[in-house]
């Protein structure tokens, strides 16, 4: 999959932290939960019981014989529908959602916007408003190619030519020592498994060789390094960390309890209750459920549970989650981006098919994920599997697809 490839995002694998083990758990049990309306809420009911079939039967077929499984979570206006064939796994079981971290970023830009905090259209030279600093600082981590050309619209649907430090090798030609390699891969081994990862050293790693992939407004080019831009944009607006800003606009407002933000590298444990995962990677699994992701601040580091990340994708969607509805239409407002069939919008993946709606999905390793809100029908949907298939991404998201499509048709929708 190309790393700058919209759907999904491969986070780096650190490869000298990944354990050379396929994981022998007892995944075959499952855990069959309902509830919503009705007496018999604590019992399966027969729409959870053909999903969970459906589940086994499409993950079976890809992966005949392998560890892992399939969740999903299902909103529809009638009642909640959860299923899974993950052993031990729930509602509430935390997981890395990886690029759904980017729904939050862009929601937190819009709502500055809202404020009138900031002006998406400006770009990242202008001055904040209200002050006389620039919303990115004036200093040589962040002189990266055409920052005065770059607005921060630009930077939300990926159309500012912004280096991917994340998920692009660094040339072989840049004057560093960690040319020709991935620069997390590189750092980690570098400074040790808990290097704590900073936004201008991120972005610093642009500027010193003055790397891009395209002037601004020329083309889609998925960057993480660019949604690492914003939320240096949120802090240097907000004065507030961008976990400490999402938190209070976001978490505590909407009872999300149970999401968070891990931005220092020596929190590298999953809080319990967990999901476990593997990748799978050139026909070997691995496992690396625990890593430091202060990489992915703003971009991709996100802790959460199928509870809450349904309902931050459907609050957001309608409107309710804090930024306003004329808002969220600025957000949805895709445009095609030339790979696959995606169409990109500001923080917002759209379903092109128009079956699933919007949202975003999320790669990282052990865990890829798809979250999506059809306002024309009001249903949320999180589907998820802890196993990541990073040799094809985009085929098991399209069982993800086809999963979700026929257990909404049960549903009748």
């Amino acid at each position: 999959m190309s790393p700058v490839d919209s759907v999904p995002i491969t986070y780096p694998v650190v490869r000298h932290a990944f354990l050379a083990v396929v994981l022998r758990a007892a995944l075959g049990a499952s855990i069959l939960m309902s509830a919503g309306c009705g007496d018999d809420d604590d019992a399966p009911s027969s729409s959870e019981a053909q999903f969970e079939r459906l589940m086994t039967s499409q993950f079976n077929a890809r992966y005949p014989g392998m560890p892992g499984g399939m969740t999903m979570l299902i909103i529809t206006p009638q009642r909640t529908h959860f299923a899974t064939t993950i052993a031990g796994a729930g509602p509430g079981s935390h997981f890395r959602a990886g690029s759904t971290t980017k729904t939050f970023t862009a929601a937190s830009i819009m709502l500055l916007d809202q404020r009138g905090a900031l002006d998406i259209d400006d770009v990242l030279t202008a001055t904040i408003p209200g002050t006389s600093r620039p919303y990115l600082p004036a200093a040589p981590e962040y002189a990266i190619p055409h920052k005065e050309q770059i607005t921060i619209r630009e930077l939300l649907d990926h159309r500012a030519g912004v280096f991917d430090v994340t998920n692009v090798t660094i040339p072989a030609t840049a004057h560093a020592p960690y040319a020709g390699q991935r620069y997390i891969d590189w750092a980690v081994e570098t400074f040790g498994s808990m290097h704590t990862f900073t936004l201008s050293e991120l972005s610093g790693v642009i500027a010193a060789d003055q790397l891009e992939f395209t002037p601004p407004g020329e083309t889609f080019h998925y960057s993480d390094t660019g949604y690492s831009l914003l939320a240096t944009i949120v802090e240097q607006v907000s004065g507030k960390t961008f976990a400490q800003f999402v938190g209070d606009e976001f978490l505590v407002p909407n009872g999300l309890g149970d999401t968070t933000f891990p931005d220092d590298g020596r929190t590298e444990m999953l809080p319990a209750p967990f999901i476990a995962g593997m990748t799978l990677s050139q026909g070997q699994l691995s496992q690396l459920t625990h890593r430091n992701v202060s990489w992915g601040i703003g971009a991709g580091n996100v802790v959460t549970t199928p509870a809450n990340l349904n309902k931050w994708i459907r609050l957001l969607l309608e409107g309710k989650a804090g930024v306003d509805p004329r808002q969220i239409a600025r957000m949805s407002d895709c445009l095609p981006t030339g790979e696959r069939h995606v169409a990109y919008g500001l923080g917002l993946e759209c379903d092109v098919q128009q079956t699933l709606g919007l949202g975003h999905n999320g790669g990282i390793t052990d865990i890829l994920t798809a979250a999506r809100h059809a306002p024309q029908t009001d249903v949320t949907v999180v589907i998820f599997s802890n196993l990541y298939d990073a040799d094809d991404s985009y085929g098991e998201l399209a069982m993800f697809y086809e999963t979700a499509g026929q257990a909404l048709a049960i549903l009748g929708y």
